[in-house]
């Protein structure tokens, strides 16, 4: 009989409290709902197109496409947009107007040639002492409209791997060889070749002093005559010169007698 008298207690006391409010009330629920919200603060947003500024608004837009509706910009179906369309927008939007989607190619960089002196090299002549290696660049490239025509154009690219030097010991580049230095070769160019460098005889005869490759070689000539420069073929004719020991009937039958 005190145990029911005790049960019966307890389930009076919470009746009592929920009849007198405890917990949330609906009026309280109200309340919350009706509380003001916080107002997002507009901010300041810069937009770029084709690397030119083209406005700035102020914007609470939740993503890059509503700031560029806001500013009346409508993209076309291959520009390209920093941040995504989708995106929160940063303080600078940039759009790149597009006439295809870019196609990504992987590109050589030469290696620079860096040429150093050395006495270890013969006259006028030159050694890879490093061959280098090929860097690598990767580029985007689309059709884009410059001064109303369609071009295609690199719009981004990086650098995948630097390239590294090749490197060119030069032989010293002596002005004369010897006493032969005082001789006048100009005369004997200008009778040979007309003073033409590059001159080319089809009978197998190259340059100032019309060389043949043989006697080019046995004075340390490498590749056509015609290609050295003038200061070298002076010099190995001189060295031909002495070769023969002065006699350059032999070399120059028509044109030695100017010497």
């Amino acid at each position: 009989m005190r145990l029911s008298v005790v049960i019966t207690s307890f389930a009076l006391l919470a009746v009592t409290a929920t009849a007198s409010g405890c917990g949330t009330s609906k009026a309280e629920d109200t309340k919350a709902a009706d509380a003001p919200r916080a107002t997002p603060t507009p901010h300041k947003v810069v937009v770029m197109v084709d690397h030119k500024k083209r406005t700035e608004t102020m914007t609470t837009a939740g993503t890059v496409r509503e700031v560029l509706t806001q500013v009346g910009l409508q993209l076309g179906p291959h520009d390209l947009v920093t941040p995504p369309a989708e995106a929160a927008p940063t303080t600078t939007i940039k759009v790149l107007r597009l006439l295809s989607d870019p196609v990504t190619k992987v590109l050589k960089i030469p290696p620079p040639i860096v040429r150093k002196k050395s006495t270890k090299v013969a006259a006028w002549s030159q050694k890879v002492t490093r061959s280098g290696r090929s860097g690598l660049r990767q580029v985007q490239i689309a059709y884009v409209r410059r001064h109303g025509k369609k071009v295609k154009a690199i719009i981004a690219q990086k650098i995948k791997r630097k390239p590294v030097s090749r490197i060119l010991a030069i032989g010293p580049q002596p002005t004369g060889a010897g006493a032969a230095a005082r001789l006048n070769w100009s005369a004997v160019a200008k009778c040979e070749s007309g003073g033409n460098p590059h001159a080319v005889n089809p009978a197998g005869y190259y340059g100032l002093y019309q060389f043949n490759r043989q006697s080019w070689a046995t004075v340390g000539g490498s590749g056509l005559p015609s290609d050295a420069s003038a200061a070298e073929q002076t010099y190995r004719a001189q060295l031909l010169y002495n070769r023969v020991n002065g006699n350059w009937q032999g070399q120059w039958p028509n044109c030695g007698r100017y010497l």
